[in-house]
């Protein structure tokens, strides 16, 4: 407990502290196509066979799930994590397209408090899951390396819709959210199942965010740094 103690600290530091990070915008380039690279290698190399991990497991202790259609059910589950991140994504979207729209920099903005809410889940969710890999310390490593990354690139995100407002109450809000979703780990013992079930959404919801958000367009991207990030990250997290 000691460790992921630690670790959801730091995570709390991360969105403290990531509104002083600043880069030239060469090495910026570089550093966002690094941080997509190590996204999408622990997508793949990590959260999708954790996803098939949990779906074997619910079947072993739920046995008629074997021949019914949920022998899919942690995929579906990941399937919904996706939808729900990108209907959310262009319901926010539409609502800046919309002239008549309140100010996004306003703490009054129904954008938001939308955009707060849902990251607010998902971080709660990622809080909790880092209790949950208590008991292994490279599993451990693993997942903070690239959720680290992931929540400097979401938080500039963030910074860049919602400006002035993010950075006196959406930090504040995020960072409690991950606490809270750690605590729900500490004082709770839910079955192995359920703990997939939140693993699996994380796992599309995530997987949508790096493809769509975090990996840089053609003109904007490195292909450097996201080979550089690719590779390395997936070896560290294959042999670690």
């Amino acid at each position: 407990m000691l460790l992921s103690g630690a670790l959801v600290t730091a995570f709390v530091i991360i969105h403290f502290f990531s509104v002083y990070l600043r880069m030239p915008k060469s090495i910026l380039r570089k550093f966002i196509s690094f941080t997509a690279g190590v996204g999408v290698s622990y997508v793949f190399v990590h959260l999708w066979p954790q996803v098939a991990h949990a779906q074997s497991l619910a079947e072993e202790s739920i046995p008629w799930l074997e021949s019914h259609f949920l022998h899919y059910a942690f995929y579906i589950m990941a399937l919904v994590g996706l939808a729900v991140f990108y209907s959310m994504d262009r319901l926010i979207a539409r609502a800046y397209e919309n002239e008549d729209k309140t100010d996004p920099n306003l703490v009054e903005s129904k954008l938001f408090w939308s955009h707060m809410s849902f990251f607010a889940l998902y971080n709660a969710m990622i809080g909790y899951l880092l209790f949950d890999r208590e008991d292994s310390g490279s599993t451990l490593l693993i997942f903070f390396i690239a959720f680290s990354l992931h929540f400097i690139t979401n938080d500039w995100g963030l910074r860049h819709h919602h400006e002035v407002v993010y950075d006196k109450y959406g930090r504040y809000i995020l960072s409690l959210s991950i606490l809270a979703g750690y605590a729900l780990g500490v004082f709770s013992d839910f079955p192995e199942y359920a703990i997939g079930s939140v693993e699996a959404f994380v796992t599309g919801a995530m997987t949508l965010n790096v493809i769509k958000h975090e990996l840089p367009s053609e003109r904007e991207g490195n292909l450097e740094g996201f080979l550089i990030g690719l590779v390395s990250s997936g070896l560290l997290f294959i042999f670690i």
